[in-house]
């Protein structure tokens, strides 16, 4: 069977399927026509009696006393009081409507007969029935020419009640012949079982070889190489990217043991420029960081200082500039990527002073840090892209003033810092959103540049490990609350 050991993992698992389940689809098909022959037919018989039963009982009783009643009246039958029970129980009907009624019964009976005697029967019974209707319009005839009761009291001892026996009993045969058909609906049912248990073992004893070879076969078309690829990994894994894996099949098995032997020298070539640009990495990472300073930021307290100087207000422009010099001082920091929490505590103040100026009617601040903290080194920037954001998405999105507080204190093992806001909020939805985007690490800066929050978490996960970052709460209409947390060390770990 080398067709089958080359063929694809696909055609094989397809081929252990078609022979599986294919014939046992057979069989459910089989089975399924046979029960539904089976369920047709007793449906039907069952049918075809309860019909048939609304007439034994009534027809003859309901019939032979209307025309007695008729007779000894000597009324008309349009005459009578129709469709009244009676002092006997009987319901009086329109003997003529009547016989067409169970002539129309009569004809759907013939129709879903399920023995072919039956469909003679019914024919038998029209005919009577014709002929119990002319007796009845003779009666009829009678009584409206006036008297002749002898008469019509004959004709209906000897000529309707004789009928309406003969159709009485006819479709008591009906009913007999329909419920002996069980019989052989049962008897077909038991044979087609009978056939079908002998098939589904000789198929089910084919099928168990047939699919016990293939899939023996295809299980180890893939466990063996795949135990030879486990073992060279695990080379790989021990830093040997020589390992070279040998190609026997045509098979997906056979791609990848290729692709595996591609990577391996692959990954060996990239380990040497990965092991040269590591060192450079972090230094491009940091300056990088550092060229995403918010140029609108910039440009609006520059703006802001010439107003402030065309306006002479000599001491706002003395406290702005300065301001803005500890800013940028901060932010620069000689090149250094870690500070100590009274330097960042410093650069946001520099920044809430600034956006004081500009927000004045709009915005308050608080900002209240541990002095025991002041001294541990952190990340630089690392609440001023938070302080940024709550006041653009939070504060400046609301009607009225509102207010920032910045709080650090050390809890435990770590420094907990909190950025909160009453502003705008967040919905569930747009909370969700934030928090799936720091999830995926995907960079989610605001629309006036900045760090952004995402960046800032993944840079406190960097140094610190996973269990540390930015975490979010947010009522849509009450605020937004950012917590970061991160160890407290007397250095960081740059």
């Amino acid at each position: 069977m080398r067709w089958y050991r080359n063929a694809s993992m696909n055609k094989k698992l397809g081929h252990i399927v078609v022979v599986a389940i294919l014939p046992m689809a057979l069989m459910l098909l089989y089975l399924l026509w046979a029960l539904s022959n089976a369920t047709n037919a007793y449906t039907d018989i069952n049918k075809n009696v309860a019909y048939a039963n609304q007439y034994v009982r009534d027809f003859k009783e309901r019939t032979d006393y209307t025309v007695y009643l008729a007779i000894i009246k000597n009324k008309r039958f349009d005459q009578m009081n129709l469709g009244e029970v009676t002092v006997n129980g009987i319901v009086t009907v329109n003997p003529y409507r009547y016989i067409k009624e169970f002539e129309k019964a009569c004809a759907d009976l013939s129709a879903s007969a399920t023995v072919e005697n039956n469909e003679g029967q019914l024919v038998r019974l029209k005919n009577s029935l014709l002929s119990l209707n002319v007796c009845i319009r003779d009666i009829e005839k009678n009584i409206i020419a006036g008297g002749h009761y002898d008469e019509n009291m004959k004709i209906l001892r000897n000529d309707v009640y004789a009928l309406t026996k003969i159709i009485q009993e006819g479709i008591q045969e009906y009913i007999y012949v329909e419920t002996t058909n069980f019989v052989n609906v049962k008897s077909d049912l038991d044979r087609q079982n009978e056939r079908l248990v002998g098939l589904s073992m000789i198929a089910m004893v084919a099928v168990l070889i047939l699919s016990g070879t293939m899939a023996f076969r295809a299980a180890r078309s893939v466990s063996v190489p795949i135990r030879k690829l486990c073992q060279m990994t695990s080379k790989v894994a021990e830093g040997d990217f020589t390992v070279q894996g040998e190609v026997e099949s045509g098979d997906e098995i056979s791609v990848l043991t290729r692709n595996f032997n591609n990577m391996t020298t692959e990954i060996g070539l990239l380990v040497e420029d990965i092991k040269k640009n590591q060192e450079n990495l972090r230094m491009i990472e940091v300056r990088l960081l550092q060229a995403q300073i918010n140029p609108h930021f910039l440009y609006n307290t520059l703006d802001t200082i010439v107003w402030l100087a065309e306006a002479g207000k000599k001491e706002e422009v003395v406290s702005m500039v300065t301001y803005l010099s500890d800013f940028f001082r901060t932010t620069l920091s000689g090149g250094r990527d870690i500070i100590t929490v009274a330097d960042d505590k410093r650069h946001i103040e520099s920044y809430l002073k600034i956006q004081k100026f500009r927000y004045q009617d709009v915005l308050d601040y608080e900002i209240r840090i541990q002095e025991e903290i002041l001294d541990i080194q952190v990340p630089k920037l690392m609440l001023q892209p938070l302080v940024e954001n709550a006041l653009g998405h939070g504060i400046r999105n609301k009607r009225g003033k509102g207010k920032i507080e910045i709080i650090g204190e050390k809890v435990g093992e770590d420094i907990i810092f909190k950025v909160i806001d009453d502003g705008r909020g967040m919905s569930r939805d747009e909370l969700f959103r934030l928090l799936q985007s720091m999830e995926d690490n995907k960079n989610t800066a605001s629309e006036n540049g900045g760090f952004g929050i995402v960046n800032v978490n993944q840079r406190i996960r960097n140094y610190y490990g996973e269990r540390y970052g930015v975490t979010f709460e947010s009522v849509l209409g009450e605020g937004t609350t950012a917590t970061v947390r991160i160890p407290a060390r007397t250095q960081g770990n740059a």
